[in-house]
């Protein structure tokens, strides 16, 4: 189910915890049905339990929600609604990651293909295990270790260029190990080309967004909340124990007694909004002990969100030990972004927010007439990857939150490489350029000056 908007549908803050209740049931329940054998043991669920929970929730939520009802209500769309809503030159790829039973490769990869004047084309990767596996760790280290990738193109990119035309507007949507990959920075080795030189790429979580895209309701005020610079440790530190220091920035995968600060976030803080205030804006910035979890809660439906900080994903090996059920059993607890206050000592805190946003808590953000939320940090894109529900992760939670378009990044990134593109990219924007098109010249420039990947190609858009 598309749940964009619905968190945020109503206030009420029973019908919030509802809302949380049956997503996280749901969950479990995909979680089951997506299990080995061996795993379902170990899960030891009761679906028809959870099943009927489910059932009960959404009627709850349905007799209350005038948004929950009205969305199991629409109209089911096809991949004629689909195609209808292409326009010449425009493909909708919907990428799906399918287990099969009994073989020794046991995933692969099927891509659906529309365009505007034929019927759904098939490809299909059909080494799937490899994909996840070797060919995107080394496609990873690619990236980590600066080296030209002239592999990757071909296993990931390949299949699905040999049917489409050169210039095309193509919409993506991912699954697995796709979800993970950013396509403009794969590279042909036989033209020099990248990606983004031949094809305009456009990530949505659902082709089925292209279907009444032009509808898309927009705030009218432009307006900004930036949050950036923050004093992660606040003055804290210089009274908790080196031990109790050094365990809460290692938590975050930092190593030393602090999370480190980043200079160059304040820098790109203040040009966009300097930017924003030349363009007649109505920008606010939120900087060192101000760039808080609860200011961030307070924001009420900003046309542009933009967080400039450190973001986090747990893998399933970096909490095997851990003891919290609800880092092992929810995925949205294991990513977000570190706010002011994240490595202070949680005593000293005296029960304020403990500056870490998670991507459960990013949900209810009120958003819903916020067009961009821009998440410059490292790995925002990243989450528990499932079976047919892509990625559970900051991306998500910001979308069902009610914000149209998220960009976020894929790996690690340089702090002054992306202060610069953020400063070109909202240049083009800022001049009235479909903010697409803006993202998509901001990184050409970049790549111009950065050859490498690495500088100008960790971050995605994605959404309307």
């Amino acid at each position: 189910m598309n749940c964009h908007g619905l968190v945020t549908a109503s206030r009420d803050k029973v019908l919030q915890e509802s809302f949380k209740d049956w997503l996280a049931t749901k969950e479990e329940i995909v979680r089951f049905y997506n299990a080995s054998q061996e795993e379902r043991l170990k899960l030891n669920l009761d679906m028809a339990s959870l099943e009927a929970k489910a059932n009960d929730l959404e009627k709850k939520l349905s007799s209350q929600s005038d948004a929950f009802r009205s969305q199991f209500e629409k109209e089911i769309v096809t991949w004629k609604d689909v195609r209808n809503a292409l326009l010449e030159n425009e493909v909708a790829v919907e990428i799906l990651r399918i287990k099969k039973k009994y073989v020794k490769d046991s995933i692969y990869y099927v891509g659906l293909i529309l365009k505007k004047s034929t019927g759904p084309e098939i490809v299909v990767w059909k080494h799937g295990t490899q994909l996840e596996g070797r060919k995107f760790k080394y496609h990873r280290n690619t990236i980590k270790y600066h080296i030209n990738d002239t592999v990757s193109y071909k296993y990931f990119w390949q299949p699905l260029r040999d049917k489409l035309q050169d210039g095309s507007t193509v919409y993506l949507s991912c699954d697995g190990v796709f979800n993970k990959v950013n396509f403009n920075s794969l590279y042909e080795k036989a033209t020099h080309h990248f990606v983004i030189d031949d094809f305009k790429l456009r990530q949505v979580s659902n082709t089925r967004e292209l279907v009444g895209r032009q509808s898309v309701e927009k705030s009218s005020a432009n307006s900004a909340s930036l949050f950036g610079f923050a004093d992660f440790n606040l003055g804290a530190v210089d009274v908790v124990s080196n031990s109790s220091k050094r365990s809460l920035a290692r938590s975050f995968g930092f190593d030393g007694e602090n999370i480190p600060v980043l200079p160059a976030t304040e820098k790109e803080i203040d040009q966009i909004h300097q930017l924003l205030m030349t363009n007649k804006w109505e920008a606010r910035s939120y900087k060192k002990a101000d760039a808080t979890e609860e200011n961030i809660k307070k924001a009420d439906n900003p046309k542009l969100v933009h967080i400039a900080t450190h973001g986090f994903f747990l893998s399933d090996l970096e909490i095997e030990d851990t003891e919290n059920s609800e880092l092992s059993s929810n995925p949205l607890f294991r990513s977000g972004v570190l706010l002011a206050g994240a490595g202070a000592d949680r005593d000293a805190l005296k029960g304020q927010e403990d500056g870490v946003l998670t991507a459960y808590e990013a949900m209810n953000l009120n958003l819903d007439q916020t067009e961009l939320v821009v998440l410059s940090a490292c790995e925002t894109g990243l989450g528990e990857v499932r079976n047919g529900e892509g990625v559970y992760g900051l991306q998500r939670s910001f979308l069902v939150a009610g914000a149209n378009t998220v960009l976020m990044s894929l790996w690690q990134v340089d702090d002054v490489a992306t202060q610069e593109l953020m400063n070109s990219f909202y240049t083009f924007w800022l001049k009235g350029v479909d903010k697409h098109e803006a993202f998509r010249k901001a990184q050409l420039d970049m790549k111009e000056k950065y050859q490498v990947p690495y500088f100008w190609g960790a971050f995605v858009l994605i959404g309307n």
